[in-house]
Parts: structure tokens; sequence; C-alpha cells
């Protein structure tokens, strides 16, 4: 609200008339001319200045356009304790705060229920308590029902019996004495080790046992009463979100990414070089304990017998041959033991991580935009609850 103070000597002064009302009055909503020091003018003299200078401002008014209001002009004087050009002043002054308190009351009103119907559509009310789209057991529900779908799909005791093999494997390769060598060249060269004993490859390979789909019909059955009763203003993004294929390529790159880490090589460990050499020692004792018997067996190569219980005498070339083939079976068989007991450990480490791994990935995919709409409702909510507040009646 403007008010311009003019005097008998200004008012036909060009700053006032093309400076400020020629300029000024097409942009101003409410304004007010004020003639001041009217007390040295007389009655006719004060009414026809004022007739005056309320032609000009009609005028411009006219030449502003239409829908300008054309301002008053009043006849007022500053030395006046009282007088009628002070009490309109007054009046005119009073009528714009009062307004003014009118329009921002209604303001006010139109913010808070603005804001709160933008809320009750999105479901909330600000009044109450902001209540989640999924609760929280619900969700950790359909977390575990979706990650063990995708865990019988990637078959973990598979998994396990595939690290123990890789473990043993390696373990031969190392302990197995002379032959050992030889016999993982033949396991992998065939292909069996690839099939069997590749915990890497067989996890890369869970598409062709299986899909996401189970996971993600899981997923859609925890959600479809909080997609059938939502509101208005989320459903058809909580709908979009939750969509079975979505849901289905969502969750298969969730195992791609779970399982992408590398498995690491099998373990092993110092034992199985000692076992190494001492099947390396047994073997060639039954090399020549071997040669021993055909020599005796050929040409009556000399040697002393061995007379053992029930059996009686026995040539020692065949008792070295029992004895290196029975220390070659036990080296074995320790060398086996103790290779599975360090293969489950692996196993068991390797199908926890997994396990880990899809749990995390599936509640990182699955809710992540109903996260993000959430995130966005809480939001509105404490907009909303302080709107009501800051912006109540009084």
């Amino acid at each position: 609200a403007v008010i311009w103070v003019t005097d008998p000597e200004k008012y036909h002064d060009a700053l006032l008339h093309d400076e400020i009302l020629q300029r000024w009055l097409p942009r101003l909503g409410r304004q007010l001319v004020v003639v001041n020091k009217a007390d040295r003018l007389g009655a006719e003299d004060g009414e026809r200045l004022r007739r005056d200078l309320e032609g000009d401002v009609a005028r411009f008014t006219l030449r502003a356009g239409e829908g300008t209001e054309r301002p008053r002009v009043v006849l007022a004087s500053a030395l006046g304790a009282e007088g009628a050009g002070l009490d309109m002043v007054r009046a005119w002054l009073d009528e714009g705060a009062d307004g003014k308190r009118i329009v921002r009351a209604r303001l006010i009103a139109s913010i808070r229920d603005t804001i709160a119907a933008l809320a009750r559509s999105a479901g909330l009310e600000p009044t109450g308590d902001a209540r989640p789209i999924l609760a929280a057991e619900a969700r950790r529900s359909s977390v575990t029902d979706a990650s063990d779908a995708l865990l019988r799909v990637l078959d973990l005791p598979a998994l396990r019996r595939q690290a123990i093999g890789a473990t043993r494997a390696r373990a031969r390769a190392r302990g197995a004495g002379p032959l050992g060598g030889l016999t993982s060249r033949l396991f992998r060269w065939s292909g069996r080790q690839a099939r069997v004993a590749d915990p890497g490859a067989y996890l890369a390979r869970w598409r062709d046992r299986g899909s996401a789909g189970p996971a993600a019909g899981s997923v859609r059955a925890a959600l479809a009463e909080p997609l059938r009763v939502a509101a208005p203003g989320t459903r058809r993004l909580l709908a979009e979100s939750t969509s079975a294929a979505q849901l289905e390529r969502g969750l298969g790159s969730a195992v791609d990414r779970a399982i992408a880490a590398d498995p690491g090589e099998p373990p092993t460990s110092a034992w199985w070089t000692a076992i190494g050499l001492a099947q390396t020692v047994a073997t060639g004792a039954l090399v020549l304990s071997a040669i021993w018997v055909f020599l005796w067996a050929l040409i009556k190569f000399p040697a002393d017998s061995v007379v053992l219980p029930v059996i009686g005498p026995v040539p020692v070339p065949f008792v070295a041959i029992v004895v290196t083939v029975v220390a070659g079976y036990l080296l074995a068989r320790l060398l086996g033991a103790h290779a599975g007991w360090l293969g489950r450990r692996w196993a068991a480490h390797l199908a926890d991580r997994v396990r880990a791994n899809v749990r995390g990935e599936v509640e990182t995919v699955v809710f992540a935009p109903i996260d993000t709409l959430e995130a966005a409702r809480r939001l509105l909510w404490t907009v909303a609850r302080g709107a009501a507040q800051d912006c109540r009646p009084g």
C-alpha cells in the first residue's frame, strides 16, 4: 500500500505526474493520493485543487488500461490534530490492514489445507502417525521368503559339495605323491573338475537350475494388501515398482551381484606337502618291493621269510609290498580327511557369504523404489504436521 503525498505548490509538478503517477499507477494495487497543507487553502480552492488532481489521476488510470484501480484524492493537513482529511487517511489505512489480515488468514488456511490434502493423497494423516506402506515385520518376512527362494535355485548344499571337491582336488595335486599330478591333470582335462569341483562356475550357472520368478512372486504376495489399500497418489508408483517383470529382472541382477565376488582359491596346507613326500617314499618302496618280488619269483633271488601268526612263513618281499600298500592307503585316507575338514570349513564360509550377499541385495533391489517413496512420504508428513501447527487458526 502506497500513499503519494503532495501539496498545493507541487501537485502539478512534472515529477509527480510523469515520474510517479504515470509510471506507478498501473503497477501498484492499493494507492492513495494526499494533498498536504490543506489548512493553507480555503474550502473552495481546496475542492477545486482536489478535483483538478483527481481528473489527472483519472486520465492516468484510463491510460493504464482496464483493470487498474483509480486511487482516491484526499485533502489533509499534517498540522491538524483532527480533521476530515486525516480521518480519511486513517480509515484508508485501517481498511487496508483489515484486508491484509483477511488475505493473510485465507492464504494461511489455503496453505494448511493444500498441504494436508496432498498428504492425504499419499495416504498420510497429518494429525496421526506416519504409517509405512509395508510394516517392518512384513518387510522382513518378504525379504526372507524371496532370499530363500533364490537360495533354493542357487542350491547351497551342492555349492558346499563343489567347494569340498575343489579342496580335495587341490589336495590330491599336492599330497598324492608321484601319481597325484597325473590324476589331477586327468581329472581336470576330462572336464569332470569343472562340473563337480568348481564353485565359481557352479554359481555362474544358476540360471540353468531355475529363475527368480518364485522369489518375485513371494514379494508380490507380501505387497498385495498394501497395494490394494494404497492411496491414489502412491498406488501407480507402487504398482510400477512391484510389477512381476521388473521384480524378476531386479532379483536376477541381485543374484548376479551377490555371486560376482570371486569365491577365491580352495584352501591349502603345508601338511599336504609332507604327506606328498611320505607318499613319494611309499610309492618308491612299493616299486622296489615289486621288483624284489619279481626277481624272487623269476630267478629265485634269495630272500628271508617272516613267520606270521596263522599264515606261517611269508617271504619278506611280499611283506614289504603289503606294508607299503597299507602305508599308502593310510596316507591317502589322512590326506582325504584333512582336505575334507578344510573344504567343509571353506564351503561353510562361502555359503554364508553367498547367503548374506543375496539377502542384502534382495532387500536393496526390491525395496529401493519403496524406500524412495517412503522417504518422500515421511518428508511430506513432517511438512504437513508443521503446516498444521504453524498455520493453525489464530
